[in-house]
């Protein structure tokens, strides 16, 4: 089996123009946004209940991401600063969110305790 070109392609870019990989780990959450939009009208209109429908893995997935999202592109741009080559980066960038995802997803269970137990000592707000 082998890669396709346009992997390599895209690596040859990352470590030419590390800003690249930058501004990847700073937006690439935001494209979930497009896909949380119609989940929000839904919520809305009443046919989608959030609370009955986010299981674990839906837990596990916005906390993979947005853990990822903070520490992904603070260290990120840190590292661009400090000058560490692009390929460098890349590495870092998949070892660390390899490394959140097992913890997650190890710890999906006790987190989501956790966060239950927040959202519990909350007071509700009526709108």
């Amino acid at each position: 089996m082998e890669l396709p070109f346009e992997i390599i392609n895209i690596i040859r870019n990352i470590d030419a123009e590390p800003g690249t990989l930058v501004a990847f780990a700073a937006f690439h959450p935001f494209a979930l946004i497009v896909l949380i939009i119609p989940l929000w009208i839904l919520k809305k209109i009443g046919l989608y209940k959030p609370v009955q429908n986010l299981n674990l893995f839906g837990f596990s997935i916005v906390v993979i991401f947005t853990v990822g999202w903070l520490l992904g592109f603070v260290s990120q741009i840190l590292l661009m600063f400090v000058g560490v080559s692009g390929l460098k980066m890349l590495m870092i960038y998949f070892s660390m969110y390899l490394c959140i995802s097992a913890f997650v997803i190890v710890n999906a269970s006790g987190l989501r305790k956790k966060f239950d137990q927040d959202q519990l000592k909350r007071k509700p707000v009526n709108s």
